[in-house]
């Protein structure tokens, strides 16, 4: 494996461990994909699972995916990858760690329950 792509795995564990790491209080997030509002698309971003979603789920998608974004350039332009890569390698790692009952939109673009 080439210094690259281990940088950039290491890169993406550390986003990882930010987004699992058990905080002391509720995490909304989660909070909102636990209750099925939210789920995880395979371009490394969040979105809400039912169009019709409530502002204040709109506006935690909105957050989340702007704190990615960030995450997500910078860890591009350190390893000299492209941004979707990151995305991409990203939503592979949380959707297979992500627990049961949550959701994540398939390549197709459809919501499936893990």
């Amino acid at each position: 494996m080439s210094f690259k792509i281990k940088s950039l795995i290491a890169g993406l564990l550390a986003v990882l461990m930010l987004a699992f790491a058990a905080p002391a209080m509720a995490d909304p997030l989660d909070d909102a994909r636990a209750a099925g509002q939210i789920g995880e698309r395979p371009d490394g971003y969040v979105a809400a699972v039912n169009a019709g979603a409530p502002g204040d789920i709109q506006a935690l998608v909105q957050s989340t995916n702007a704190k990615r974004q960030k995450a997500y350039q910078d860890i591009a332009t350190k390893q000299g990858v492209p941004v979707e890569q990151v995305g991409a390698l990203t939503a592979e790692k949380i959707i297979g760690k992500m627990p049961a009952g949550w959701y994540y939109m398939n390549s197709s673009g459809a919501w499936v329950q893990k």
